[in-house]
């Protein structure tokens, strides 16, 4: 199984980002640490420094007294006298700084405070006497020596104070190079491995990067030839539906051929003998006249009722008017038969037909007479309206009626299928839907045969029916 490339990138991209998040924050508590670190350190320092000023100041008093003890000259106080007004508020200053760094060491100052006020009584007393006795008070050993074992106990004490100062600072200066090798070291890992794994991401994605254009170029090589399987295809099933317009339409104009045919011998054959009968009916009445023969009228009337069924046979078959004078002669002649045998109200405004080609006229004829027949069947309706315009190129057929709508008719109905076969093979469409306020409309529309004159789409003349001449009732 493929590793996902896309997740890896995104993982080492975080891996890298972390990885430099993770030094700048090492770094800045390193910082942090070395800051507050060098703060310890440098109050540490200032505390040796306090108690090395006091520890001066303890001198600048001893000083200032043995000066003054040896030669009695009063100059050689002023040491002392500096020290004694400075001594307390240096002391006070320590000790502030050992609690500010949580170092109290009580015992330490309970000792110092003992030893710091004794022996600045005996070097105020030492000083007294030397006013008093005179040189006579360099002869007092003891007061010296208590004096000097004083002074080592109060160096001691301040020595073990600045030790611990010291200490403190050492450790310090350990942790701090401590934690700057750490800092340093993880400086100089983790912004490489990031740099790594970053380099590493950006390799993945553009490997991605590489196999995304291979899918998409294969992607639209497969779409290239996808179209041109469905082209190929799309032409392979456009020529079968022109070969199959085609077969329905030679087949359309076979059966008109055939209905045209039939019309034909229909009219010449069975109106011929009706005529026939007719005239020598007539005949014979002549010749009897004036007597009267009531089967003589009875036979024309069986006479004229042949003539009229070979008529209404030979025009249902195929109407003479729709090769002799079009579409609108037809549908006017068909109209008037509807408006004889029904009680529906026909609206009827025709534009002028001549640039149609004969397969249209009768095409959008048969496709009237399906209408009107489901009018009839289906509508329920008092009116019908049949109207067309030239829209352009084109010729607008409308039928329209009043009736109850199309909302209970199936939209794959055999009359519809006829209907929009026919609307096809004239070239165009037909649309089937609701009328304006109620009712069923039918548009059709058929390309203008700019060069229709004479001649028909397929070249072949309209045809003229000879012996169509319909014969007188009487």
């Amino acid at each position: 199984m493929r590793l996902q490339t896309f997740p890896v990138a995104a993982g080492l991209l975080l891996a890298g980002c972390i990885a430099f998040v993770a030094t700048a924050y090492s770094e800045y508590r390193s910082l942090g640490d070395l800051t507050r670190q060098e703060a310890v350190r440098a109050h540490a320092l200032r505390t040796q420094l306090l108690i090395s000023d006091l520890n001066g100041l303890l001198i600048d008093l001893e000083t200032g007294q043995r000066g003054f003890l040896i030669t009695g000259d009063a100059a050689f106080l002023e040491p002392y006298e500096n020290a004694t007004r400075e001594l307390d508020s240096r002391y006070a200053a320590l000790k502030d700084a050992l609690a500010l760094s949580g170092d109290r060491q009580q015992p330490a100052f309970e000792r110092l405070d003992r030893f710091i006020a004794e022996r600045r009584r005996q070097v105020a007393s030492n000083i007294d006497n030397r006013w008093k006795l005179g040189e006579s008070a360099l002869k007092d050993v003891q007061a010296y020596v208590a004096g000097k074992q004083l002074m080592d106990e109060i160096r001691g004490e301040l020595g073990r104070l600045e030790s611990l100062q010291q200490r403190r600072i050492d450790t310090i200066e350990v942790e701090v190079v401590r934690q700057t090798e750490r800092t340093t070291l993880l400086a100089q890992v983790l912004p490489p491995a990031g740099g790594v794994m970053v380099a590493a991401a950006l390799v993945a994605l553009w490997r991605e990067r590489q196999r995304r254009d291979a899918a998409e170029r294969a992607l639209r090589d497969s779409h290239a030839q996808l179209e041109t399987a469905v082209a190929e295809r799309t032409r392979e099933l456009s020529e079968a539906l022109l070969r199959i317009q085609s077969f329905a339409a030679e087949l359309d104009r076979g059966v008109e051929a055939e209905r045209r045919r039939l019309a034909r011998e229909v009219h010449d054959q069975l109106g011929q003998l009706g005529t026939a009968g007719k005239m020598l009916a007539l005949s014979m009445a002549r010749k009897i006249a004036p007597a009267r023969e009531p089967m003589l009228d009875e036979m024309l009337g069986i006479a004229d009722e042949v003539i009229g069924a070979a008529r209404r046979i030979a025009t249902s078959l195929r109407p003479p008017l729709l090769d002799d004078f079009g579409f609108a002669a037809a549908v006017q002649h068909y109209v008037q038969g509807l408006q004889r045998q029904t009680e529906l109200i026909i609206d009827m405004d025709l534009a002028p037909d001549d640039e149609l080609s004969a397969e249209q006229h009768n095409q959008l004829f048969r496709l009237l007479q399906e209408a009107a027949t489901n009018v009839l069947r289906h509508a329920q309706a008092h009116q019908l309206s049949i109207s067309s315009v030239i829209e352009g190129t084109e010729y607008l057929l409308r039928i329209e009626d009043d009736g109850v709508g199309p909302g209970h008719v199936r939209a794959d109905a055999s009359g519809l299928r006829n209907m929009r076969e026919r609307a096809v093979l004239a070239g165009g469409s037909m649309a089937f839907g609701p009328a304006e306020g109620r009712g069923t409309r039918i548009d059709v529309r058929v390309p203008l045969n700019r060069d229709a004159g004479a001649a028909d789409a397929d070249g072949e003349s309209i045809e003229n029916e000879e012996g169509w001449d319909e014969v007188s009732d009487r």
